[in-house]
């Protein structure tokens, strides 16, 4: 049991919620990996996630990592590089079926997003996710145009056969778009994450409190049937 996060797009918020789900449950063995991250000269999302997440979570390295802030596909041509799809997918496994600990898995940028030279029918992010049969939390947008995206997102993984566990919003409340989210994407919205200034591990903790309150990630991510889950203080 593990669990995908991936966005509507890039930039929404997909690391910052990774660290409030690890958060809301760091009472599991839980460890995060993102397989594939660009954009390395501007930081890494497996520091910010270590700064953010309870230090009981194991934090992975990369798989593949690029400098440039690209789609996977581009950084990794500008690198002289090319990202091994079956390699992923049996590393992906490997970490998945080991004892101990459950993954949140991070994807880069959208479902959509191309992993190798574009060809027709080459291997998307979506389709990593499908070959690790992992259900996915989607991470959107709370303001103007996340109706759309958000839709597209749970075509794309559905028609790929996927599980979509859940949405978290990020952004400014906001009842209209979460309603018609939950209404046309017959989904849940398990949670909403507002700004938070200043970003820390406390003001996450505080935020992660209030999501997911009936605990329905939680068969995701290793918890028995019927046990009582506790958020540590």
């Amino acid at each position: 049991m593990s669990l995908a996060v991936l966005g509507t797009d890039t930039n929404v918020g997909k690391t910052v919620a990774s660290a409030a789900l690890l958060a809301r449950y760091a009472d599991l063995p839980l460890a995060y990996w993102k397989p594939i991250a660009t954009g390395s000269i501007e930081g890494r999302d497996t520091e910010e996630v270590a700064r953010l997440a309870p230090p009981s979570v194991e934090v992975l390295p990369e798989e593949y990592l690029f400098r440039e802030p690209l789609s996977p596909h581009l950084a990794a041509e500008r690198e002289g590089r090319t990202i091994d799809f079956k390699r992923l997918v049996a590393r992906g496994k490997e970490l998945i079926e080991r004892e101990g600990r459950r993954l949140v898995v991070e994807g880069a940028g959208g479902a959509l997003v191309p992993l190798g030279p574009l060809t027709r029918g080459g291997p998307l992010l979506v389709d990593l996710f499908a070959a690790l049969d992992l259900p996915c939390l989607v991470i959107a947008r709370s303001t103007l145009g996340t109706i759309n995206h958000t839709l597209l997102t749970l075509e794309a993984l559905r028609a790929r056969g996927l599980v979509v566990a859940g949405v978290f919003m990020v952004g400014p409340p906001n009842d209209e778009n979460r309603r018609a989210i939950e209404t046309l994407g017959g989904v849940e919205v398990l949670g909403e994450l507002p700004p938070l200034v200043p970003l820390t591990r406390e003001s996450l903790r505080a935020a992660a409190a209030k999501i997911d309150l009936a605990g329905a990630l939680s068969r995701h991510l290793g918890q028995e049937k019927g046990a009582t889950h506790e958020i540590l203080p």
